[in-house]
């Protein structure tokens, strides 16, 4: 029967494993501490610990962690391998062997450990054996990245430089080939909205290539989603701008943010750095007219949002930019004219379905209005904005038939 104590301390450590895909390092130390109070020898707590501190460069800590894990285990691969990683980053080489040399006699195909093992000799001067450790890793993946960026390493301290390069360039393009998959199984699990699954694999594309621009983006828009503050989304979105300074998706995206939280010019600068190279941007075009009409620029706001119409008079975005443009205008025929426009081209587009019953709210048609949060709901039951307005058109709608009813009565 597993005791009480044991179920919170995993609880408490899938809160911290979850912190740690959300970059919140030192909140999953705090979660991991947790655990670890309830269950002093929970080996995975404590292993998570250790890396997480390894990756806050914290490396005599996560030292600890892994130190603490051998008292109990003194065989555990895991604990081995990462106290070596951690060793060589102090540059106490000779110990990392150790640790290496260990984990491969409790297990001589931990392959991880052979690469580890052959990277750091060479970093002692000890180049041929080094070449010999990552040979036996290539001889049976031969698309093995860390034992091609190993390879690549020795062959340049041999002085083998055309070699060095031939093999960095493998290591790279297997890389980016593993963290597109990655990024694509990430995008799959956030359609289905699994979120927190989602974030791991975007995760992992970033650490198996930095330089996944889309997984970057993917993982600033999954942290704004979650209400992460600007600075922590944004990080990401400069990371994938600094990798190509016309990523799209990244500008868009931290243009949004910017207007969600009330900074429209910043807004707008990032919509009109996109214009710059993409003039016909529908997207960036109506956005930016929405971001205007905040900072009420209504003549500039309602250009823009037309001119998006004009691009592509078919987008269901657009017409709903210009829905809510005049919605907020108070123009509420108009807009349900553009509402109903964006429901021929899409009779499922929930946005639309909805707006449709605020305007309808809107021009007090109360019992229509619901009929159309209905429509909306049936497709999105959980969708909060549907629930909320028809729940407050359906109290007008009983305050109006009230009030139709106290006339009635006091006629005779």
């Amino acid at each position: 029967m597993i005791s009480k104590n044991s179920k919170n301390a995993w609880y408490f450590l899938n809160q911290g494993l979850t912190a740690v895909y959300y970059n919140q390092y030192k909140k999953a130390i705090s979660k991991f501490n947790k655990s670890l109070v309830l269950e002093p020898e929970n080996t995975v707590a404590q292993l998570h610990k250790g890396t997480t501190l390894y990756k806050m460069e914290e490396y005599r800590n996560a030292i600890v962690c892994f130190d603490i894990i051998l008292s109990f285990d003194p065989k555990n691969l895991d604990a081995l391998y990462n106290k070596g990683l951690t060793l060589d980053k102090i540059r106490k080489y000779p110990e990392a062997i150790s640790c290496f040399k260990k984990t491969l006699e409790i297990d001589s195909k931990y392959i991880s450990s052979l690469t580890a093992l052959g990277i750091c000799l060479s970093k002692i001067g000890d180049n041929e054996e080094a070449l010999k450790m990552v040979d036996k890793v290539l001889l049976d993946n031969p698309n093995d990245s860390g034992a091609l960026y190993g390879k690549s390493l020795i062959l340049g301290r041999l002085g083998r430089g055309a070699e060095s390069i031939l093999f960095i360039n493998k290591a790279i393009d297997e890389d980016s080939r593993q963290s597109d998959l990655l990024y694509e199984e990430g995008q799959r699990l956030g359609i289905q909205r699994k979120y927190e699954e989602a974030i791991k694999f975007h995760t992992k594309a970033i650490e198996k290539n930095n330089r996944n621009a889309k997984a970057l983006v993917a993982k600033g828009w999954i942290l704004d989603f979650a209400g992460f503050p600007n600075k922590d989304i944004f990080v990401f979105y400069d990371k994938a701008l600094k990798i190509n300074p016309r990523c799209t998706e990244a500008l868009m995206n931290k243009g949004l943010v910017f207007d969600k939280t009330g900074l429209y010019k910043k807004a707008i600068e990032c919509f009109d750095r996109i214009l710059e190279y993409e003039p016909r941007n529908v997207r960036a075009t109506y956005s930016k007219g929405i971001s205007l009409f905040s900072l009420k620029k209504f003549g500039a706001a309602k250009f823009y949002c037309e001119y998006a119409l004009e691009i592509e008079p078919r987008n269901v975005m657009a017409l709903c930019s210009m829905v809510w443009l005049l919605e907020h205008s108070k123009k509420y025929n108009e807009a349900l004219a553009y509402c109903n426009k964006a429901l021929e081209i899409d009779q499922g587009y929930v946005y639309a379905l909805s707006y449709k019953g605020k305007l309808l709210s809107r021009l007090k048609n109360y019992e229509e209005a619901i009929k159309w949060y209905d429509r909306a709901l049936e497709l999105e039951p959980d969708n909060q904005t549907a629930i909320y307005h028809k729940n407050k058109a359906s109290e007008e709608l009983e305050k109006k038939n009230r009030d139709s009813f106290v006339k009635k009565i006091t006629k005779f």
